[in-house]
């Protein structure tokens, strides 16, 4: 993405996705995301996903991942052929000496759930000319002459993107969308060497990453992996017949040892994890982490809290928790939680409600509500517009 151009995720819109009916998820430079199991976070995690592996690979290969659009799209209107699954992301592109640009990019699937689906797929935006319109074969870019022919099951954009500069950045913000539900086992897994410099989802290819880091940035990541294990003084991606394997040397009485990943704790790995997901090459435009508190002791909470806010000026960084230990830091403030719940047969976002935000302090903090049963939320989820693509009220 060029340095010169900077584009902001605003929010993430849902449509008939899993469990969702309707629902916008708008989002702060960080964002927490807190609710019971089973409430939806998780789909949120795999709507991030879903977009970002539709213009990576393909709109038909996500979907089949999943086990097709069937098992995506809400179980209630499954069998509806007027009721479609959509996804949409609103943007803020912000361009030097000019008004900043808004854009909403996304798409809608429509179809019986055992016939071919047609996709409906847009780009709107404030800027002119603007931005194009796509039903199933049909490709319109008002002001424009472009001649494309949008592929049945498939999204145009990843065809189209170079043939102007806007769309172009915004196809690069979307496949910059990276969820993780980091596993440290797998972590541990010595793996073939590849050249991705990209997190997979469960940190599979950590060396493989942590190889790629510029120096700057792994002695950044050293420095706070070192606050969370105590000794620790050096890591690195190494290669060992074919297979990238993740060492680490730790200071342990006047010796200094060198130890394979399984041979440290899970909580190493799981921060080395956060650590990469927060400073990878390329930066991302949009990190979320599954429950970041797992593996980890309360005490390397606070660090890796640390680094997220101070990652969220370069990229959205949400972070989805259970613990009154992670909603407890400073950084958690009112205004950057939202509560998923389950209500009426569907998951819905909601906001904490006026007063809620405005008692988060230092001693009543968001993780003592939680605790209390306290985190009341607003009386009405976030939910879109009848239109999924509309421009209106896009700002977070």
């Amino acid at each position: 993405m060029s340095e010169r151009v900077r584009v902001t995720v605003e929010e993430l819109r849902l449509k008939n996705f899993r469990a969702f009916d309707n629902a916008r998820l708008r989002l702060s430079d960080l964002t927490f995301l807190v609710g019971r199991n089973g409430a939806g976070k998780s789909s949120l995690l795999d709507a991030i996903s879903l977009m970002q592996e539709a213009v990576t690979d393909s709109l038909e290969n996500a979907l089949d991942r999943r086990g097709g659009l069937s098992n995506v799209r809400r179980m209630a209107v499954a069998q509806n052929v007027q009721s479609g699954l959509g996804l949409a992301l609103c943007m803020l592109v912000t361009l030097p000496g000019r008004a900043p640009v808004r854009v909403v990019y996304g798409f809608e699937l429509v179809g019986h759930a055992t016939e071919p689906f047609r996709v409906i797929e847009r780009l709107a935006t404030t800027a002119t000319p603007g931005g194009f319109e796509r039903t199933g074969t049909y490709f319109d870019a008002p002001g424009r002459k472009l001649d494309a022919s949008p592929p049945e099951g498939n999204l145009v954009l990843p065809l189209i993107g170079r043939s102007d500069s806007l769309w172009q950045q915004i196809l690069d913000t979307v496949r910059g969308l990276r969820a993780y539900a980091l596993s440290p086992a797998h972590m541990a897994e010595a793996r073939e060497i590849g050249d991705r410099t990209t997190l997979l989802l469960n940190g599979a290819n950590a060396g493989d990453v942590l190889k790629a880091l510029p120096e700057g940035e792994h002695f950044w990541l050293l420095e706070r992996l070192a606050l969370i294990t105590e000794g620790l003084v050096w890591v690195e991606g190494d290669a060992v017949y074919g297979r990238r394997v993740l060492r680490f040397r730790q200071q342990q009485g006047e010796a200094i040892r060198t130890l394979e990943a399984s041979n440290v704790s899970q909580g190493t790995l799981a921060g080395l994890g956060v650590l990469l997901a927060l400073r990878q090459q390329p930066t991302p435009s949009l990190v979320l982490i599954d429950e970041i508190e797992n593996s980890l002791h309360p005490s390397a909470l606070g660090i890796l809290l640390d680094a997220a806010l101070a990652s969220c000026g370069r990229m959205r960084v949400v972070l989805t928790t259970h613990s009154p230990e992670v909603l407890s830091h400073p950084s958690v403030t009112g205004e950057r939680v939202r509560v998923i719940e389950w209500r009426e047969g569907t998951s819905q976002v909601f906001r904490l409600n006026e007063e809620t935000q405005a008692a988060v302090n230092e001693i009543d903090t968001v993780g003592w509500m939680l605790r209390s049963n306290a985190l009341w939320t607003g009386p009405e989820p976030e939910t879109c517009v009848d239109d999924l693509f509309a421009l209106d009220g896009a700002a977070a």
